[in-house]
């Protein structure tokens, strides 16, 4: 009997050691499991292409000439140098690279489309870093990058000719119309010119971002490995053989290599002169080892993905998670050349050699990644997020005002509320500290209470007399007026925290005050956010269900008269800062929690009284329970949000990504928490979704994350192994060395009122 139990032993061993390796095989790293295909279909507008974390040079196919990669589409038109993760207006997209084997076509101006390649996903890659397709046509591209330069390998079929075309009027919004205060810089429009038989430079102007008045120029230097044969160049419609220029807004060059079985291109961009753009290639990739660039990109995304190391959940958990947390450090982007120089917003040159900033940032989506973006980055990155605040600061000293949505080096305007002030409270609060916060507070508080005009003729906050005079914004003046209100009060809070945290009380108590404003649109007679005529009426024929025709369709989505991209459902819980009064004015917890079990009953919906995952003002409306005592319910929607609305498809994201934002409610709700206070250094819990979660943050700080039990209702939590009763976790909780924070669950939820797990939030006011 013994020598049978031995035998059994002895062969439960031997199997156990040889199926150790093939398990071993199966555990993918944090690099391996991002799929940059998520979110390129579905209206995620993501792109698949090669990037470093907030790189200048973004480096991705497109299958159309909006600067957009769409999975379903069947064709690639170009591979241009820049672009934006999720916005859902068309941006960049310039100077694209296509390679052909076609002949050179006798007008390809305004209408390159008989070179467009058609491919199939089976014979693409996308990594960090990293992106390759063999198309249709046989021909093999592969593309990695540095910071400001990208390095690209064309690999063509024998007995075919090595052609490339280079498009310098691939740009999503090409114009030739400068802004008022270009007169002192050279030329704008698009052109190119082939500097040598391995070199060509060229520049384009572009803009005109979700339709408004903004544009930017770019300059590109590309050098070949090897040198063309012969070469021709269209200028609109005209081909222009052995030119060496040429300038229009549709321009560009066809360069044939002959029978070469390899072409290799280095392209460098800079947003301030030809010169910069040719520093930056010859400094960032010197050589032409382009397995060295691409080592190189990979070592950078694995130093970033692997800080945090997430255990136990699924692989698709998992490939989501660390997609999500990709997307979220796509973006904003470097803006100033490697030598430290920049184009500011007054159009003029600035150096940073004499400052401590190391880059000047652009691109700041702000309405989207106040909620829970630019907190991740300050905790991650506090040095680099301080330069990407004291880029801010310097577009306010330049240009007179704080940028909403600024695109390059220029303001845009979309959307509404004073998003900017946000993202350098919060950012503060959650740790970057090292950027100048005075002049950061003094044009915050200019524009929560000096109306004026930026540039463009635009405002920060427009009818900001409006809102100091009535307390909120009139919807005879604005069809959006109810919820840039709520957005100025909320902005207004966060301006409130900043200025107590640098010590003045003055502005402080003043935007404090303001931040209550939201309280003058709210209707007791209906419970609800109701826009106000600027006479102190309520608007006519308001029904918080939608009942009554109402609304408006902006962007082919139905939107509730006075809300932007939303209703009052979705917008009245937008003010966590404050929930406790909201509440009390809803009629209590009684009243609040049904209405949210209501709201719940839909997680994605447009023109509907029901929550909606694909837009950014009901991201934080999960923790609005915890607020209500019923943080079961909070874990519960938390947990179906990330099981129902994101998958790993390309269409796994639900909505627009914009720059990071949706991405990040998946990476702060598996963590188990949420920054859900605008300006504050706190989280809320939640319920996490991985067993544990190893999370090295600056400072010598790592946070560890565990859950034990079954299911994902939360029964007790631990900080550092003493019970922790709160549903708010301050930051100034994780310490130097190892914070230990412990979730126990269990399959059914712990909902006693005023056990140990339902302590609330402390109230901000």
């Amino acid at each position: 009997m013994r020598s049978l139990t031995a035998l059994r032993f002895g062969l439960a061993l031997f199997s156990l050691l040889f199926l150790i390796p093939a398990i071993a095989q199966t555990v993918t790293t944090p690099y391996d499991a991002v799929d940059p295909i998520i979110g390129t279909s579905g209206g995620g507008e993501t792109f698949p292409g090669a990037s470093l974390p907030f790189g200048m040079v973004q480096w991705s196919p497109d299958t159309n000439h909006r600067a957009y990669y769409i999975y379903n589409d069947k064709q690639i038109t170009g591979f241009s140098m820049t672009h934006l993760s999720g916005v859902g207006c068309p941006i960049y997209g310039d100077f694209a690279v296509l390679p052909t084997t076609a002949a050179l076509n006798t007008s390809p101006g305004t209408n390159i489309d008989p070179y467009a390649a058609p491919f199939d996903h089976s014979n693409e890659q996308a990594h960090p870093g990293y992106y390759a397709i063999t198309l249709a046509n046989g021909i093999r591209v592969e593309i990695t990058v540095a910071e400001r330069a990208g390095i690209a390998r064309f690999i063509f079929p024998s007995g075919t000719s090595a052609r490339l075309l280079i498009n310098a009027g691939s740009s999503a919004n090409t114009t030739d119309a400068p802004r008022p205060q270009d007169a002192s810089r050279d030329a704008f429009g698009n052109s190119i010119e082939l500097t040598s038989p391995t070199s060509y430079a060229g520049s384009v102007t572009a803009g005109n971002f979700c339709g408004v008045t903004s544009n930017y120029k770019l300059y590109v230097a590309g050098s070949f490995d090897k040198p063309y044969k012969t070469s021709a160049l269209w200028q609109d419609d005209t081909i222009l053989i052995n030119a060496k220029s040429a300038q229009g807004k549709h321009s560009g060059a066809w360069l044939d290599f002959g029978n070469q079985h390899e072409v290799v291109l280095k392209v460098g961009i800079s947003y301030v002169s030809q010169g910069g753009a040719i520093d930056n290639l010859e400094h960032e990739i010197p050589g032409w080892d382009f397995d060295k660039v691409h080592a190189q990109a990979r070592q950078t995304w694995t130093a970033l993905l692997d800080r945090i190391a997430v255990e136990g959940g699924s692989p698709d958990q998992r490939k989501i998670f660390y997609t999500a947390l990709y997307h979220s450090f796509m973006c904003p982007n470097v803006f100033s050349d490697r030598d430290g120089n920049y184009i500011g917003f007054d159009n003029k040159v600035h150096s940073l050699t004499a400052s401590k900033q190391k880059a000047q940032y652009a691109n700041f989506s702000d309405w989207d990644i106040y909620r829970n973006t630019v907190q991740l980055h300050a905790l991650f990155d506090p040095v680099r997020e301080s330069d990407i605040m004291q880029s801010l600061v310097n577009d306010a000293v330049e240009s007179g005002w704080l940028p909403r949505w600024p695109a390059a080096n220029d303001v845009t305007y979309v959307m509404g509320g004073d998003s900017p002030a946000i993202l350098l409270a919060s950012s503060y609060a959650f740790g970057a500290h090292d950027f100048d916060v005075k002049t950061a507070l003094k044009y915050m508080v200019k524009a929560g209470t000096e109306p004026g005009i930026g540039p463009h003729d635009g405002s920060e906050r427009p009818f900001l007399a409006d809102y100091l005079k009535l307390g909120y914004v009139p919807i005879d003046k604005i069809d959006t007026a109810a919820s840039i209100t709520l957005e100025y009060a909320n902005a207004d809070f966060a301006v409130a925290q900043f200025a107590k945290s640098l010590g003045d009380d003055a502005d402080y108590h003043l935007f404090l005050k303001q931040s209550q404003n939201w309280t003058y649109l709210f209707d007791p007679s209906t419970g609800w956010i109701r826009p106000r005529l600027s006479d102190g009426t309520w608007m006519p024929g308001f029904d918080a269900d939608l009942s009554l025709p109402k609304t408006k369709v902006v962007w082919d989505k139905t939107d509730q008269e006075g809300f932007e991209e939303g209703n009052t459902y979705q917008y009245t819980f937008m003010i966590p800062y404050d929930y406790p009064t909201l509440y009390a004015a809803i009629g209590g917890d009684d009243k609040v929690i049904p209405r949210l079990d209501k709201f719940f009953s839909k997680l994605r919906c447009w023109g509907e009284p029901c929550f909606n995952m694909e837009n950014e003002p009901d991201f934080v409306t999960p923790y609005s329970y915890v607020f209500a005592g019923a943080p079961w319910m909070t874990q519960s929607v938390v947990t179906r949000i990330a099981n129902e609305t994101f998958t790993t498809k390309p269409d796994g994201l639900p909505g627009n990504d914009d720059l990071g934002a949706t991405s990040g409610v998946y990476v702060w709700n598996a963590l188990g928490f949420y920054p859900a206070v605008p300006g504050v250094g706190g989280v809320v819990l939640g319920t996490p979704m991985f067993d544990k979660a190893t999370v090295r943050l600056s400072g010598d700080r790592t946070l560890v994350v565990s859950r034990q039990g079954n299911g994902f209702y939360v029964q007790k939590v631990t900080l550092d192994g003493a019970p922790y009763s709160n549903s708010w976790l301050p930051i100034d909780k994780l310490h130097f060395g190892t914070t230990q924070l412990q979730f126990t669950t269990d399959s059914q939820p712990n909902n006693a009122r005023g056990n140990a797990t339902a302590d609330r939030p402390p109230s901000f006011r």
